[in-house]
């Protein structure tokens, strides 16, 4: 179902929807159609699957925002990034084809929520510079991408591309023309830019959210299907307990 990782010192888990419980799903947003119960005994269930009794969520606008956690932060913040090296927390993001994107260094670790408005306006960019801040090197940082959009599913439109192309340079390396449909390498794109900075570490999910929607909440499968209600899966990563 959901596989918790462990790194060096770390632990984290790029939930997915799936929970053997008596609710319908492991959906971790609030006002996706269950109640706010629900919502936090999923949030729970989550925590406790890695053996911790807090989370903590940001309030996320696909900026390019990344926030310190220390002991005074304040959950109300507005941020698609986190940077934290408190032992006593899980730093979490919920996403529904967004990419979760985990980060571990000797001493800090980090989660950012990339979606494409993120990603093209420097959360990745941002979110490294603040490690490097903290005296984390490049080659002290190892990167895991959790399931995501990939490419055959990610279409867009001449708007889209409009967009792309005011912010990337090389934007036509990642828009594939295919049957008279334009779509974006949203995979590649994430992996450009960890390279650009230098990161070498890192492992990229090819698990589409929007093919697996028995497994995955996809905010695109909900939209073209009609379907009201589009919860959203956790990611979590923190210190393992001593």
């Amino acid at each position: 179902m959901n596989e918790v990782r462990s790194y060096k010192n770390y632990i984290f888990c790029f939930f997915s929807r799936n929970r053997e419980h008596k609710f319908s799903s492991l959906n971790c947003a609030y006002d996706k159609g269950d109640s706010e119960v629900i919502v936090k005994k999923n949030r729970n269930f989550a925590s406790n699957y890695l053996n911790k009794n807090q989370i903590i969520l940001t309030n996320q606008v696909h900026s390019n925002i990344v926030s310190y956690v220390d002991k005074n932060f304040s959950k109300d913040i507005s941020s698609d990034a986190m940077i934290t090296s408190r032992e006593d927390i899980l730093l979490g993001i919920l996403t529904a084809d967004c990419a979760p994107i985990i980060i571990l260094g000797k001493k800090y670790f980090g989660i950012i929520h990339a979606g494409w408005k993120g990603l093209i306006n420097g959360i990745i960019e941002n979110t490294i510079m603040k490690f490097n801040s903290l005296g984390e090197t490049e080659n002290d940082l190892n990167v895991f991408v959790g399931p995501h959009l990939s490419m055959d599913s990610f279409e867009v439109k001449k708007d889209f591309v409009e967009n792309i192309k005011r912010k990337i340079i090389n934007y036509d390396n990642f828009i594939e023309s295919k049957r008279q449909k334009k779509y974006f390498n949203f995979s590649g794109l994430i992996e450009s830019k960890l390279i650009d900075l230098k990161v070498t570490n890192y492992d990229i999910s090819k698990e589409n959210t929007y093919t697996n929607p028995e497994k995955f909440f996809s905010h695109r499968y909900c939209h073209v299907n009609k379907i009201k209600n589009c919860g959203r899966q956790i990611s979590l990563v923190g210190i393992k307990n001593n």
